[in-house]
């Protein structure tokens, strides 16, 4: 069972704050590309528990143990959550990109102006958003290899290690 990633756009609209329906920012294509590459960039954090078909619609991994409920519905009701939070990081971290150059200072004899204040309002909406998905989720870590303790060879039961537990 597929399903599309639709249904999750009135969401990131809402999360991203592009709620004036008589003049959006984005428009809906890009921001159903937005959840699909978040879905793609969770992969790594999920372990691939939800994958994108050749159309882009999403599904269960059938190889991973990780769902308490069966389908319907494929994306559960706790992650859909983890999507939106992650398509709006896309989506502002993007944006925040391209207005950088307008985000500027200066001032003459007579009149100032200066907008650094709404760049660091949306630096700060950013990290909000970091601070709520990462409070939901754990990123994953880098690790070459996970710890194995064993006894050495010919320093079994030494003074050392009479308490370790193998």
């Amino acid at each position: 069972m597929t399903v599309s990633l639709e249904y999750l756009i009135p969401f990131l609209r809402l999360s991203i704050g592009d709620i004036d329906s008589t003049q959006y920012r984005y428009m809906d294509e890009w921001l159903l590309i937005a959840l699909q590459v978040a879905v793609k960039s969770l992969g790594r954090w999920w372990n691939n528990k939800y994958l994108l078909d050749s159309s882009n619609e999403a599904y269960r991994n059938t190889n991973t143990t990780v769902f308490e409920e069966s389908e319907p519905p494929v994306i559960l009701a706790q992650d859909e959550i983890i999507i939106v939070l992650m398509a709006s990081l896309i989506l502002l971290e993007g944006s925040l990109e391209s207005s950088a150059w307008s985000t500027v200072s200066w001032k003459d004899a007579e009149v100032s102006f200066s907008n650094l204040e709404s760049g660091r309002i949306r630096n700060d909406r950013v990290k909000r958003i970091w601070d709520q998905l990462t409070s939901l989720i754990t990123p994953p870590t880098k690790k070459l290899a996970g710890v194995n303790k064993r006894s050495l060879p010919g320093y079994l039961k030494n003074k050392y290690e009479r308490d370790t537990e193998y």
